[in-house]
């Protein structure tokens, strides 16, 4: 009869934290569910442009899941934009340029994607893919590594000419506004096997704990 007490409290503890580990793993998916439930409610342009261009230059996917891959694309006539912001900098003050852009901006330009918690195929100042009579075309592949509201940012890397120096200016396209939904089968797959061990341990732990007291 001795033993019976400390056998149920240890059996107490074992639902216990079998319990725990079940709210654990539902409640971010409830809390996630329930916010891109109430984002989908939301009418916004997700593509807001930082410079005068039409949005329309990017293409983004209507919905995005996690751990769901997804292309993104950019097409941009340099030319004429560089033409456009060679124009506002010959007619601007000190200080009053477009965000500060000064000299001669050349039409050979770079882009890149920037964004926490996604995976980039490709990283850093990238040139276009493809290139014909100045309309350029960018593609990367997007992976969210988690879900809800993510932004991307899409940044332009331009060469000013300025008297006898070139400069390499970084200028700021645009921001894309994501709603990303959880996916909670993938979560499993990927992390399922950490659960799993995290239980194992938990059971030999008490199992132990039940020998060492009999």
């Amino acid at each position: 009869m001795r033993h019976s007490e400390p056998e149920s409290g240890l059996n107490f503890n074992l639902i216990m934290l079998i319990a725990l580990l079940a709210v654990l793993l539902v409640v971010p998916f409830s809390i996630n569910a329930l916010m891109h439930m109430l984002s989908a409610k939301r009418e916004f342009n997700p593509v807001f442009m930082k410079l005068p261009i039409d949005s329309a230059a990017i293409t983004i996917p209507s919905k995005v899941k996690q751990y769901e891959g997804f292309e993104v694309i950019l097409n941009l006539e340099t030319k004429r934009l560089a033409r456009f912001l060679n124009e506002i900098a010959a007619t601007s003050s000190d200080g009053t340029s477009i965000q500060g852009i000064s000299g001669v901006v050349s039409p050979s330009m770079k882009a890149e994607v920037v964004g926490t918690t996604f995976e980039i195929d490709r990283q850093g100042p990238q040139d276009p893919n493809s290139d014909y009579g100045g309309m350029a075309k960018w593609r990367w592949w997007i992976m969210p590594n988690s879900s809800g509201d993510r932004v991307l940012r899409f940044q332009l890397h331009l060469l000013a000419q300025n008297s006898a120096q070139t400069n390499t200016i970084i200028l700021d396209l645009a921001e894309a506004k994501f709603s990303i939904q959880g996916n909670l089968m993938e979560w499993v797959k990927r992390h399922g096997i950490w659960v799993i061990l995290l239980l194992f341990v938990t059971a030999a732990i008490i199992y132990g704990w039940r020998r060492r007291y009999r």
